[in-house]
């Protein structure tokens, strides 16, 4: 059993957002430019990513710091691809072009272990939460569940 499962098995996602400072939610539209989404990942406080929701509010996506980064500065990398794929992220300029398309989000309802394994697996550090609808209520950081464990360690103490 790991450390993670010993110490939080029950302890759901709606309990580690509930102990949170407020936070602004990093969010922004599908179709906000380039220019927008650099602005907004700049401006937020904690968050190295970026939910991109619909006119509904609804999360249709994710865009990293790293993807960003690789699309704002794609001219200085050496390309990995073949030159004809190019042409598509050259022109590239949305929010809804750059994002992830399939978003790793969590739930309230979700235990911090199945939670903390899939941004393991997805190789990620922060990730939506969302609500029965999909708009996003909350964010959580592999730090927030850093933080959690050293706070169940002090109360057994």
């Amino acid at each position: 059993m790991s450390l993670l499962d010993r110490k939080s098995s029950k302890i759901r996602i709606g309990d580690i957002i509930a102990g949170l400072e407020p936070r602004d939610l990093p969010l922004i539209g599908e179709n906000a430019s380039i220019e927008e989404v650099m602005s907004a990942i700049v401006n937020s406080r904690h968050s190295r990513m970026l939910n991109v929701v619909d006119d509904r509010e609804q999360l249709v996506g994710t865009i990293s710091l790293g993807a960003l980064t690789r699309h704002v500065f794609a001219q200085d990398r050496e390309p990995t691809i073949h030159a004809r794929s190019l042409i598509g992220s050259i022109s590239r300029e949305t929010a809804g072009a750059i994002m992830r398309k399939r978003p790793i989000y969590a739930t309230i309802e979700e235990e911090i272990g199945v939670v903390t394994r899939r941004m393991l697996e997805a190789n990620v550090k922060e990730i939506p939460v969302v609500d029965s609808d999909k708009r996003v209520i909350a964010d959580i950081t592999i730090v927030d569940l850093l933080q959690h464990l050293l706070t169940l360690d002090e109360e057994c103490m």
